[in-house]
């Protein structure tokens, strides 16, 4: 029985959808070698934030001879957008074997200390970002970018990586290992403007934080046909020629390697995946399922453990209804849908603590093919007469 009162009593009641908001996207962490780097700043194997500062980014080679990977991959990247990157410094071995080993690290067991790739486990506990974006070097080696795959999956980030060799069989050979939705595979290398060799992944990393940054384009645009800046060229000539599907671009794109044309200004070219599965084959349409996915999970932090009843489904279905108009009008999405499927929500499900919501949705069509046919005709010529 309720309580006797007189008066008037004021409650506030927690029912309603809650907004849904899109977390940084282009987040990115580079992970490799400076050995000339500012060791208080860039201590080994410890994730650093560098928002879009040039200057910090100078101490990552305090001798200026852009020796190891990563002041000249943070140099191509900020040299397409001054983003907010983190990058893990890892130490340089007495060969590349051993560089390798420290790239790939792992944690320790006395300590629990974690090094070179495993450090990424400790990026979002110091700096509050979730990476989006990662690259490394040596990725042109099998072992290692079968490792940095793992962490890819486990935070729903894109790897740019690097075919390696300098003929176009090395890197068709390098693609064939590969059949993963969040890789896209970059060739060849290009010259920077310090006339040194850098990881063609670093400039595709960049662009797709320019990208991102970019209003009505941002993750679910395509990262292809984008000017390229901070490059001299690829260190081996890449020819192109529209609708010859012979010219070396259209090969390495029919093999799902991303490279860059010359084209009215460096371009980039490719927009596929490395996937076996044909529907996640345009990296647009991985990266729209991947972020779309975790900001409806994190807007859903409010209702864990709440009470499972009519209302709280309502409001969920709300949430991400509303969440789907938004990214729609915004053009990220064609369209989105979500129901609670009463077949998955039995009363048996219910009663254990399980609710099922599920969404379709469609991302915006990627033009990368566009075709042109002319049609010879004699209407024409009777415009002589008039």
């Amino acid at each position: 029985m309720p309580e006797w009162k007189h008066g008037i009593f004021g409650s506030t009641s927690d029912a309603g959808p809650r907004p849904v908001t899109v977390a940084p996207t282009s987040f990115s962490v580079l992970i490799g070698t400076a050995p000339d780097a500012d060791t208080d700043a860039f201590p080994l194997n410890k994730p650093v934030l560098i928002v879009g500062d040039k200057r910090l980014a100078a101490k990552l080679d305090m001798v200026g001879n852009g020796e190891g990977f990563l002041p000249d991959a943070v140099e191509a990247v900020f040299d397409q957008k001054r983003g907010t990157i983190a990058v893990i410094r890892v130490e340089k071995g007495a060969d590349d074997a051993a560089t390798i080993t420290n790239i790939i690290g792992g944690t320790d067991g006395a300590t629990g200390a974690r090094s070179g790739m495993e450090a990424l486990l400790d990026v979002q506990a110091l700096t509050g970002l979730k990476p989006r974006l990662l690259a490394c070097e040596f990725s042109t080696e099998q072992a290692v970018l079968t490792k940095l795959m793992t962490y890819a999956d486990r935070f729903r980030a894109m790897v740019y990586a690097d075919c390696p060799g300098t003929t176009y069989a090395e890197a068709v050979a390098y693609k064939a290992l590969w059949g993963e939705k969040r890789l896209e595979l970059c060739w060849p290398a290009h010259k920077n403007v310090h006339n040194r060799t850098v990881p063609f992944s670093a400039f595709r990393l960049g662009i797709e934080i320019q990208k991102d940054q970019t209003k009505g384009e941002e993750y679910s645009a395509s990262g292809s046909n984008r000017l390229i800046r901070g490059s001299l060229g690829p260190v081996v000539p890449i020819d192109y020629i529209d609708g010859d599907t012979n010219c070396m671009a259209h090969l390495l794109n029919f093999n799902r390697i991303t490279t860059a044309i010359m084209d009215e200004g460096l371009r980039t070219w490719g927009n596929l995946t490395t996937s076996a599965d044909a529907k996640w084959q345009f990296a647009a349409h991985v990266r729209v399922n991947d972020v779309i996915l975790d900001a409806i999970a994190a807007g859903l932090k409010w209702a864990r453990d709440r009470k499972l009843g009519k209302t709280f489904v309502e409001d969920v279905l709300e949430t991400i209804d509303l969440f789907g108009q938004q990214e729609t009008k915004a053009g990220n999405l064609y369209g989105l849908e979500v129901y609670a499927d009463p077949d998955l929500n039995s009363p048996d499900q219910i009663l254990a603590g399980n609710f099922y919501v599920d969404y379709d949705f469609t991302p915006p069509g990627i033009a990368q093919h566009i075709s042109v046919t002319s049609h010879y005709v004699n209407d024409f010529a009777k415009a002589i007469f008039k």
